[in-house]
């Protein structure tokens, strides 16, 4: 079997965060509330497709319903594309789920294409949610994690793929999201020894549109900054791709 290199794009609001006492996740305050921000979203949106067309490899991306009806997501047309809840909210901890999966379902297959796969917020899932996904005819999703190279496999129907999280060389966990790299906590040789663990399978790699030009802790970045996060995202997919992974689509 041929390792697969998946890149995996969460298209949802800017540096988002749980509100307490609400089900809509809100934008991290930088002065004018919390109320959800898209603008860093869309902007990174257009430097990863941008990065990608150079590269000449298409990416997944997991598109949250609001952001849909807010941001020009355009640029998806010929991408896999998966939705990624309505707000942005713990899936779990709802009781009216079926109408918060119809509505992020119908957000993103009227703005940007019908979705064929989905990534829980959070990352927070539960048998309710893979039953509204077989209800749905989704077939992929990406919701949780497992130990690199762990094969994929079918939860009520809908067939799982893992996001790697595993230790590094000094026993440290780290995971597949890029966060920590874009806050600037990890090097791109980081996930690329992740990479180096798995013989046979595939790996997702995952980030945020957002996170390409917004640090959580920082604010905005410099232009400066922008293209260190551009360099290292390359970075991370050209040194996974030069250990053999050969670079795809989660749903092929």
């Amino acid at each position: 079997m041929t390792n697969r290199l998946v890149f995996t794009v969460d298209v949802d609001r800017d540096a988002n965060i749980h509100i307490d006492g609400q089900s809509a996740a809100g934008s991290k305050d930088r002065g004018h509330g919390v109320a959800p921000r898209f603008g860093s979203s869309e902007k990174g949106l257009s430097l990863i497709m941008d990065m990608l067309d150079g590269l000449g490899i298409k990416g997944t991306f997991f598109v949250e319903g609001r952001t849909a009806e807010t941001v020009d997501c355009s640029c998806l047309a010929d991408q896999c594309i998966g939705f990624h809840g309505y707000d942005h909210e713990d899936l779990t901890a709802i009781d009216d789920l079926p109408e918060v999966m119809d509505r992020a379902y119908s957000a993103v297959r009227d703005n940007v294409a019908r979705p064929v796969c989905f990534r829980a917020p959070f990352m927070q899932t539960d048998d309710r949610v893979y039953d509204e996904l077989v209800r749905l005819g989704i077939g992929h999703d990406s919701s949780v994690y497992g130990v690199p190279g762990q094969h994929i496999f079918d939860v009520r129907s809908v067939t799982v793929h893992p996001v790697a999280k595993g230790r590094d060389r000094n026993g440290k966990t780290i995971a597949a999201y890029l966060w920590p790299m874009h806050e600037g906590k990890r090097c791109p040789q980081d996930y690329i020894e992740l990479a180096s663990s798995i013989s046979d399978g595939e790996l997702l790699i995952s980030t945020h549109s957002w996170h390409m030009v917004e640090s959580i802790e920082n604010g905005l970045l410099t232009e400066g900054e922008v293209r260190t996060n551009i360099f290292n995202v390359e970075s991370v997919i050209t040194g996974i791709i030069d250990k053999g992974f050969t670079p795809s689509i989660l749903v092929v």
